[in-house]
């Protein structure tokens, strides 16, 4: 059942979880109290759309990331040196630097 956010204007923001079909009226808290409270609902982003992978899937993932990764490093030097840090890749440069001569 998804869970929406009210608003009691004597008890402020609060969340209830009902089906969709249900419409709040009123507080809850305030029934308790004996009052006849109006809530307003509010527009709320629902779900922070977090997803979690795992299995099979998170290794797919991680593996289309490093093959893209690749892609990129092997396109620009820049993006090379950032994913080596920026003294390795001084060092690398200078290794191959003396190779060559």
């Amino acid at each position: 059942m998804p869970t929406y956010e009210y608003e009691c204007p004597t008890h402020g923001e609060f969340e209830e979880t009902h089906s969709i079909k249900t419409k709040l009226e009123h507080c809850p808290q305030c029934k308790e109290e004996g009052k006849e409270q109006t809530v307003k609902r509010l527009i709320s982003l629902g779900g922070k759309g977090v997803v979690e992978l795992s299995g099979q899937e998170l290794i797919n993932k991680i593996k289309g990331d490093v093959g893209q990764l690749k892609k990129d490093a092997a396109k620009s030097d820049k993006v090379y040196a950032n994913l080596l840090g920026e003294s390795k890749y001084h060092d690398l440069q200078t290794r191959l630097d003396r190779r060559g001569r």
